[in-house]
């Protein structure tokens, strides 16, 4: 589960901060998540085993925690930039 302090994160976000999430497996899989003045995320979550890069619209926040969950579990580290 996403813990409290990142969905605190994730909500509070001003439009020029981000939140950068990478796996700590060996997977070496990114997501960068920043809020647009309209309210929605964008996430863009990149791979370097595919060499691919998806982008996303979000408003509800439910749907980061569970994209989050799904692909990196429990097994990720946060930064905030």
């Amino acid at each position: 589960m996403v813990s409290k302090k990142l969905s605190h994160e994730l909500l509070n976000l001003d439009i020029d901060e981000g939140v950068r999430i990478v796996s700590t497996k060996n997977t070496k899989t990114k997501m960068f998540i920043n809020k647009r003045t309209s309210g929605f995320f964008v996430l863009e979550i990149c791979s370097d085993l595919t060499d691919m890069s998806e982008i996303g619209f979000y408003r509800d926040i439910k749907h980061i925690h569970k994209l989050i969950d799904d692909i990196f579990g429990r097994e990720y580290s946060v930064t905030i930039y």
